[in-house]
């Protein structure tokens, strides 16, 4: 469910104000400015599966995203962090979900920054 919640803030970032029109492009969003929207662009770790099972799972949540065959169980969210941390912008936005070790959010009226 966790994986499935971030890649539904992917797919909800798509085309949405402030965020690029592709998959790739929203991934990759910050990592010129060193502060990339997905941790792990930027990890500086190889980005190679080292599970089978895991990275199959991925691959399918994945597929499904793309085929919008996903059900949104981030409840609309632009927006998610770690639970163990608290960024400054988390009260600008609304609490939608927790899901796994994950907060997610989105703005009020639907307006991202």
């Amino acid at each position: 469910a966790e994986m499935e919640a971030i890649a539904n803030v992917v797919m909800n970032r798509l085309g949405h104000k402030g965020f690029p029109n592709t998959i790739c492009g929203v991934v990759k969003q910050g990592h010129e400015q060193g502060a990339c929207q997905f941790s792990w662009w930027c990890d500086g770790r190889r980005d190679e599966a080292r599970e089978e099972e895991p990275y199959s799972h991925a691959k399918e949540i994945a597929r499904k995203a793309l085929n919008r065959q996903l059900k949104d169980r981030s409840d609309g969210a632009l927006y998610f962090h770690h639970r163990k941390v608290t960024p400054y912008w988390s009260n600008e936005y609304i609490r939608t979900v927790e899901v796994g070790e994950h907060i997610f959010y989105k703005p009020a009226g639907g307006k991202a920054k």
